[in-house]
């Protein structure tokens, strides 16, 4: 998905932010396929119920499993046979298709958005502390952090930054790199969203004369 030409256009983007600014902008970009146990589960049990249901309603239920599968003779079956075949076959069709969804992608693409959120959300806090942006000395830094799969992208701007500027500013940059996946260019949307954020904190944090640079320019594939 990203070439070097790719990350050298992200790479410029930063400098180029940075420049005009104490602030610092780090982005992430995410490729780990996320499980989302809970939502498989719920997802697997509908489908439990209702692939035997149909079966029944449309005319090869319990009984004619259990011919089809030469167990007993369909006729004569007892009514405790049926319900025991019925409860074996949703069993059957829960560890099935939990198994075939736990190893699908469409179980994360298709996950409700606030779980998405949610994870992507946890994902890029932890990336936020694990390489020090929060250690900046204006505590001025902000992330930019993109989880391919989920199609989640998410800012998290320093408590320095969150005093002077709206958050709806960080929604725009968001928005603008989400824009960038779906057109199929994400180094453009990281390229929009730095300058955005860049442009926001060259507002409200100009540069020092030292104006060091304390964090990488470069995106980083985590």
């Amino acid at each position: 998905m990203l070439s070097n030409r790719d990350h050298e256009r992200v790479a410029a983007a930063i400098s180029a932010a940075e420049a005009t600014t104490q602030g610092e902008i780090v982005c992430t970009i995410s490729f780990e396929r996320h499980r989302y146990a809970e939502w498989l589960l719920a997802l697997a049990a509908v489908i439990a119920f209702a692939v035997p249901l149909v079966a029944t309603i449309v005319g090869f239920g319990p009984s004619d499993w259990l011919a089809m599968l030469g167990i007993w003779q369909a006729e004569g079956v007892g009514e405790i046979r049926l319900v025991e075949a019925y409860a074996i076959a949703q069993l059957l069709v829960l560890l099935l298709t939990t198994a075939l969804l736990w190893w699908s992608p469409l179980a994360q693409r298709y996950a409700p958005l606030s779980l998405r959120r949610e994870r992507v959300h946890e994902a890029a806090l932890h990336q936020f502390l694990a390489r020090g942006i929060h250690t900046t000395v204006g505590r001025t830094g902000v992330l930019l952090h993109a989880s391919v799969h989920d199609h989640v992208v998410e800012v998290i701007a320093d408590k320095e930054i969150y005093t002077r500027v709206s958050p709806e500013h960080w929604a725009d940059a968001a928005a603008a790199l989400l824009a960038g996946f779906k057109r199929q260019d994400p180094a453009g949307g990281f390229e929009d969203a730095i300058a955005l954020a860049g442009k926001v904190l060259a507002e409200h944090f100009p540069p020092t004369p030292e104006n060091p640079d304390e964090l990488p320019n470069t995106l980083l594939v985590v």
